[in-house]
């Protein structure tokens, strides 16, 4: 029997946004760029090699295996900037699945709200395994056992994929607001739930 497997853009997007936030900025410090390699992970020879191997996985359609990605996710929760890396990895996984699909954002935001709205609730399902759902104007995303609580059971993990579904949001509906993390598994609650609100403009 087969092990499951995740898509491969999530560890992907995870590695990639710890490699981001592990970068120096250029500061002229040029002699320090050896010692800075050597301390931060994301610059490490492991992590680049890690990253090839994802692209190569997700170029072809393949995923990883379900542990693995797990490790991964973990990974980051042990960094004093997860939240920073599960935001930043979050966006990167959206992009890259909205770009799997096929359609730009431009493309997307000439269909009608409904049909836009379908395009994003495949995508949650297929690469995030998330049941969106449009009720009137909120839109409200659902995960029975996201990997996030499996890897992470105080729920700090939950972040990458609020922030996943709000930038598809952003990208291919033209959604201008929030999603909030109303229940979650970390507290007790019998799933993690996301609805939209949308932004107050002031006059």
């Amino acid at each position: 029997m087969p092990k499951p497997s995740v898509a491969a853009l999530i560890p992907l997007s995870l590695l990639e946004a710890i490699r981001n936030l592990d970068t120096p900025v250029e500061d002229g410090l040029d002699e320090l760029a050896e010692e800075i390699m050597v301390r931060r992970l994301g610059l490490s020879a492991t992590v680049a090699a890690q990253i090839q191997r994802y692209r190569q996985s997700a170029a072809k359609g393949l995923g990883v295996d379900l542990d693995e990605t797990v490790s991964v996710f973990r990974l980051v929760g042990r960094r004093a900037d997860a939240a920073l890396v599960f935001a930043d990895a979050g966006r990167r996984a959206a992009r890259y699945a909205a770009k799997a699909r096929g359609r730009s954002s431009r493309t997307l935001a000439k269909l009608s709200r409904r049909l836009a709205l379908s395009s994003v609730a495949r995508l949650a399902r297929s690469i995030f395994d998330g049941d969106l759902k449009a009720r009137g104007n909120v839109v409200e995303v659902r995960m029975s056992a996201p990997l996030s609580i499996v890897a992470l059971p105080a729920g700090e993990a939950c972040l990458f994929y609020g922030s996943a579904y709000l930038e598809m949001l952003r990208a291919l509906t033209g959604f201008e607001g929030a999603l909030l993390h109303a229940h979650c598994r970390s507290r007790g609650d019998s799933d993690c739930h996301w609805h939209t609100a949308v932004a107050e403009v002031y006059e």
